[in-house]
């Protein structure tokens, strides 16, 4: 099974990500901002947890093998 997180990324790729906020005196009633940075901040946020909790995961296992 694909990794769930390289698949949003390849889709990413292929797109920009927006913001959008109801703004009833815009010309679209929308407020639209590009949020690129903010998703790219979140998958490496993501990708940091992962590599964090495998890291203790390894180091439960040791301690439990020395225990």
């Amino acid at each position: 099974m694909e990794d769930r997180l390289t698949v949003i990324k390849d889709k990413k790729n292929k797109s920009t990500v927006y913001y959008s906020k109801y703004n009833p005196s815009s010309e679209l009633m929308y407020d639209i901002e590009e949020a690129d940075e903010d998703f790219l901040w979140m998958v490496y946020e993501i990708e940091r947890l992962r590599n964090e909790n495998m890291h203790l995961r390894e180091f439960v296992d040791h301690i439990k093998r020395t225990i």
